[in-house]
């Protein structure tokens, strides 16, 4: 079987980090932090913790995380994303790898919302998740029901069709995309999720519209291509 590398980006995540690196390699190969520009102590836990670093000296944006923790990967290895803040539970990892170990699946979606509403999520956060799911679907073609997902897995097929181009969070819209024009093979499974440690510093309504409007812009680039 290939081996299989986790993928982490991280930014002030100094409290949750050391937790998620110990759960995290009890099912890979090899644990990768890409610690985005963090102004605490993230770097120092990731080494401390025995994983593979790899620094950015400014915020550069979790698009450019993804980036490069995916270019530090140069073999077929199979390659989990999950976030550092504790928000992903790490023994769902197993679930994540499934269809890609059995199934052949190229691109596998964590989803909290796969059977219906998951009753933690704060009502206005699963508002503006749903306006970015049906605007991810329509600009992929696809139906998934947790577009904005970051613990996901990934065949070595996968590796190399994802673009990069958004730096910030509307990178998990356009990872789906990307993948659904190369043709890949995508499958959602369930997973839970922690909103006691939501570490993130968005206003969600911002963000959400950020994400929503970068969605239609590449969806109107990519359409005037054809």
């Amino acid at each position: 079987m290939a081996s299989i590398v986790a993928i982490i980006p991280a930014y002030n995540e100094e409290e949750a980090l050391a937790d998620v690196i110990a759960k995290t390699s009890k099912y890979v190969d090899r644990v990768i932090i890409v610690n985005d520009g963090s102004a605490d102590r993230t770097a120092d836990v990731a080494i401390e913790a025995g994983a593979e670093l790899i620094n950015h000296p400014t915020n550069l944006g979790k698009g450019e995380a993804l980036k490069s923790g995916f270019e530090a990967i140069t073999d077929d290895s199979i390659i989990v994303t999950i976030d550092g803040d504790g928000q992903h539970n790490p023994d769902e990892i197993p679930i994540i790898l499934k269809p890609i170990i059995e199934d052949g699946v190229d691109l596998v979606n964590g989803s909290r919302y796969l059977y219906g509403h998951e009753e933690n999520t704060p009502a206005y956060r699963r508002v503006g998740q749903r306006v970015l799911d049906i605007a991810t679907n329509i600009s992929a073609g696809i139906k998934v029901t947790d577009s904005q997902s970051g613990f996901r897995a990934f065949s070595p097929k996968a590796r190399n069709c994802f673009r990069f181009k958004d730096t910030g969070f509307g990178i998990e819209s356009e990872m789906l995309v990307d993948a659904a024009e190369a043709g890949l093979k995508i499958v959602e499974v369930p997973i839970t999720v922690r909103y006691d440690v939501d570490g993130s510093t968005k206003d969600p309504v911002t963000h959400g519209v950020g994400v929503l409007l970068k969605i239609m812009k590449d969806k109107a680039v990519r359409t005037f291509k054809k």
